[in-house]
C-alpha cells in the first residue's frame, strides 16, 4: 500500500514538528508499504514550515487557497496524481499512533469491500498530556446527522477510489466540510469499518479550527441540509441513544493507555496513564 497523507498548515510551525515525527515514525512501522507525506502550508503563513518539511522529506508546496479544506483537496489531489492507493489527512495539531497505518492497511487488504478506516483516539493539552481517551462506534449516519462528527481525521484513512468518487468538499463550509464530506461519501454506499484500537491524537490548544466563530451557524445550516431531524427533541433523543449505544459497548470505562507519540518540539513521548472519556477545552 502506497498512503499518501496530506497536512494543512497555517501558523503551524509550532506544532509541526509532532505531526511529522509521527508520520515517519509510522512509515518506520509500516510493513510492505510507503508512506508519503504532503504538506500543503497557506500562503497566508506568518512562519513557514518549508525548511522542517524538508528536514522530514515531506513534498512541500505553499501556495494561496479558499481555507483548510481547500488546501486539503489540493494535497490529495496530489496524492492521487502520485499513485497512492489509499489517503488520510492530520492537522498540524494531531499525529498518528505509529501502527494506525498498518491496521488500516490490513483492513484494506483483506476486505475489499471497506472504503474507509477510523478508529479511536486520545485527547492531548498544549503541552502534550493526556486529557482523554475516547472509543467509538462503528459509523452511523442516524448520529452522523443528528449529533457531532465523531469519525476524527487523525484516525480516517481511505481509499483513492473514495476519494476520486466523492463530490469533495463543500468550501461554504469551512469548519464543517470534513462532516459534510463523510455524510456524503457514507450515503452514497462507501461501507465503513472501526478499527476498535487508538489510531491518533488529537491536541486540544483552545484555537482549534471547530471552535471559531459561526460554528453554531454551520451546525443549523448542515444539519438542515444532511436531513437531520428538526426538532432538538427529537436530535437529543438520538444523542441519548448514542450515549446508551456507547455506554453498552463500554466507551464509557477508564483505559489503560500507553502510547509511543511526540512532544510538541518533536522528541518522543511516551503517553501512558488511566484515562477516562470526559474532557475540557483548555481555558
Amino acid at each position: 500500500m502506497k498512503l499518501g497523507v496530506v497536512t494543512p498548515v497555517l501558523d503551524g510551525r509550532a506544532r509541526f514538528r509532532a505531526c511529522a515525527s509521527s508520520v515517519r515514525a509510522a512509515a518506520a512501522a509500516l510493513r510492505g508499504g510507503e508512506i508519503v507525506h504532503f504538506v500543503r502550508e497557506s500562503a497566508a503563513s506568518k512562519e513557514p514550515v518549508e525548511d522542517l518539511a524538508a528536514e522530514f522529506g515531506c513534498v512541500y508546496e505553499r501556495a494561496p487557497d479558499r481555507g483548510l479544506y481547500d488546501a486539503i483537496a489540493a494535497g490529495l489531489d496530489a496524492a492521487c496524481a502520485a499513485g497512492c492507493d489509499a489517503l488520510a489527512w492530520l492537522n498540524a495539531d494531531e499525529q498518528w499512533i505509529p501502527d494506525a497505518p498498518g491496521h488500516a492497511q490490513r483492513f484494506f487488504e483483506t476486505n475489499a469491500s471497506i472504503g474507509l478506516v477510523f478508529g479511536d483516539y486520545l485527547l492531548l493539552g498544549p503541552d502534550g498530556s493526556l486529557r482523554a481517551a475516547r472509543r467509538e462506534l462503528p459509523a452511523r449516519l442516524l448520529y452522523l446527522r443528528n449529533g457531532v462528527n465523531y469519525l476524527l481525521s487523525c484516525t480516517v484513512f481511505f481509499r483513492r477510489s473514495v476519494w476520486e468518487g466523492s463530490a469533495r468538499f463543500d468550501l461554504s463550509y469551512p469548519r464543517l466540510a470534513d462532516k459534510k464530506w463523510y455524510l456524503g461519501v457514507l450515503s452514497s454506499g462507501v461501507r465503513a469499518a472501526l478499527c476498535p484500537r487508538y489510531l491518533g491524537a488529537y491536541a486540544m490548544t483552545g484555537a482549534n479550527a471547530s471552535l471559531g466563530p459561526g460554528a453554531a451557524e454551520e451546525q443549523a445550516r448542515l444539519r438542515a441540509e444532511a436531513g437531520a431531524l428538526p426538532s432538538p427533541l427529537a436530535r437529543r433523543a438520538i444523542r441519548a441513544l448514542r450515549l446508551l449505544d456507547k455506554a453498552v459497548h463500554g466507551c464509557y470505562f477508564p483505559d489503560r493507555v500507553d502510547a509511543p507519540l511526540f512532544a510538541p518540539d518533536g522528541s518522543p513521548l511516551r503517553v501512558r496513564g488511566l484515562a477516562g472519556p470526559l474532557w475540557r477545552w483548555p481555558r
